[in-house]
């Protein structure tokens, strides 16, 4: 047994670095199966992420159900969330992560290199983007059993041209190059592509993603968001500013929302109400 479990200090501690110290040469040669994962979650901040979405519920819920996937595997001793969103900040330790400060947004894998010189060499490193709300503690552990046999290996994203997830083995020295076409520069400089589920794949930047990963099945955070969000029927029951009775009874005031193709509003109007896009529009 380690001297100091790996799974119950994380890292930026002392007793992680004694942890370190005391457990090197039980950790440094691992075999598979042996590895001590470290995940890294990058996230932007909110007003700034997900802009083709327009929600900035969505992005926390996102990186909830990315989190709480890596959180519950049982291969992943620590995680930490990198971001220079204080709000994300909170929200992350929250969930019991740890996180790594980004002082300015300098771009994302300048942030994965600020996140990974936080790892000792003698555990791996595991990178999910922090939006991947379809994500089990499943397929991280499938993932992780086929990253222990590669020097790194990856996950592409449901388009085939990028990527979603990252890892390394301990003391490797490759590096992730997340990005545009990452998945071709992944390969080309060494990295295994690794065959997963729909799940690990799908990652959600656009209207088209989401659909598909609802369709896919998203974690219960974005399906918790996406419920509070969803466009709604009510009854215009007054004006300047718009108010309206949903179908439960509940009347509720709308002084930032935009109607939509209504030139001149009507109380007992029927019309859909969308939480995430401000938008009144007629009821079909």
């Amino acid at each position: 047994m380690p001297i100091l479990d790996l799974r119950v200090v994380c890292l930026g501690t002392t007793s992680a670095y004694l942890a370190t110290l005391l457990n090197e040469s039980m950790f440094t040669h691992s075999k598979p199966g042996k590895i001590t994962w470290h995940g890294l979650v990058p996230a932007k901040a909110m007003h700034t992420a997900k802009s083709r979405l327009n929600r900035d519920e969505l992005v926390a819920a996102f990186l909830i159900d990315t989190v709480t996937a890596l959180i519950e595997s049982p291969r992943v001793a620590c995680v930490s969330v990198i971001t220079s969103d204080r709000g994300l900040e909170a929200l992350a330790k929250s969930l019991g992560a740890q996180t790594v400060r980004e002082p300015t947004p300098s771009g994302l894998l300048n942030a994965l290199q600020l996140g990974m010189h936080t790892i000792p060499p003698n555990m791996g490193t595991v990178i999910a983007l922090g939006d991947l709300p379809c994500l089990t503690p499943t397929d991280v552990n499938d993932f992780l059993e086929s990253a222990e046999l590669h020097d790194s290996s990856f996950i592409s994203d449901s388009e085939g041209t990028g990527s979603t997830m990252w890892a390394r083995r301990p003391a490797s020295t490759a590096l992730p190059h997340f990005g545009v076409r990452s998945r071709a520069t992944h390969r080309e400089n060494g990295s295994i592509e690794i065959p997963s589920s729909p799940r690990a794949h799908r990652d959600v930047d656009t209207p088209t993603a989401l659909w598909d990963a609802i369709r896919i099945g998203v974690g219960p955070a974005t399906m918790r968001a996406l419920d509070e969000t969803a466009p709604t029927l009510a009854t215009i029951s007054g004006l300047d500013p718009i108010k309206a009775v949903d179908e439960t009874g509940h009347q509720r005031t709308y002084p930032d929302y935009t109607l939509i193709e209504i030139l001149a509003p009507k109380i007992g109007q029927r019309v859909q109400i969308d939480p995430g896009t401000k938008h009144i529009t007629l009821a079909q």
